[in-house]
């Protein structure tokens, strides 16, 4: 009697167990592509192939925009959609830089945006031409004939707790001629 007492309490125990670790699962993470809502999938359909790669947090945003579609207007629901597009076919280095930038954005003070945004469409206002041009002059110059070159000092090279320490001194003289 006592051991099928305890076999009860233990199957009792396992499946509450069970029964937790997928109900947590459903509130913390964002589940796989085929988890998703038919309504949901016909939302996110440009990030189908990266989806289950994309970590939970990422996920999360992504079911957050997609929750709040059905409530936008048609203008906004093709940018988003355009949007999405256009961040597959970035890179993962130009991803990370958008995500700064739109971090930085974020920090910008409240009176200071307006200003921003209205510089932003007389750029976007630019011929081609011209952007090209601004590019070109606010881009830094380097080499040679460049002002903003400033060497490395050479004791930056050694690790702080090896600079006590004399290192010999290397001959990088370019005279082949001593064969």
């Amino acid at each position: 009697m006592a051991k099928a007492r305890l076999r009860r309490i233990g199957r009792a125990l396992t499946f509450s167990l069970l029964l937790l670790a997928g109900t947590a699962n459903a509130i913390t993470g964002a589940p796989r592509w085929a988890g998703l809502t038919e309504e949901q999938q016909n939302v996110l359909a440009p990030l189908r192939n990266e989806w289950n790669g994309m970590p939970q947090e990422r996920r999360q945003k992504w079911l957050g925009i997609a929750n709040r579609y059905p409530r936008m207007s048609a203008a906004e629901q093709a940018r988003v959609t355009a949007r999405m597009e256009e961040w597959v076919q970035l890179s993962p280095e130009q991803r990370r830089k958008a995500r700064e930038q739109y971090k930085r954005l974020q920090k910008l003070p409240a009176d200071q945006r307006p200003a921003l945004s209205e510089r932003w469409k007389t750029y976007a206002s630019l011929s081609d031409e011209e952007k090209m041009q601004l590019r070109a002059r606010s881009r830094p110059k380097t080499g040679p004939g460049a002002d903003t070159y400033k060497p490395i000092p050479a004791e930056w090279l050694i690790p702080p707790y090896l600079r006590h320490q004399r290192a010999p001194k290397l001959d990088i003289s370019r005279n082949t001629d001593s064969r």
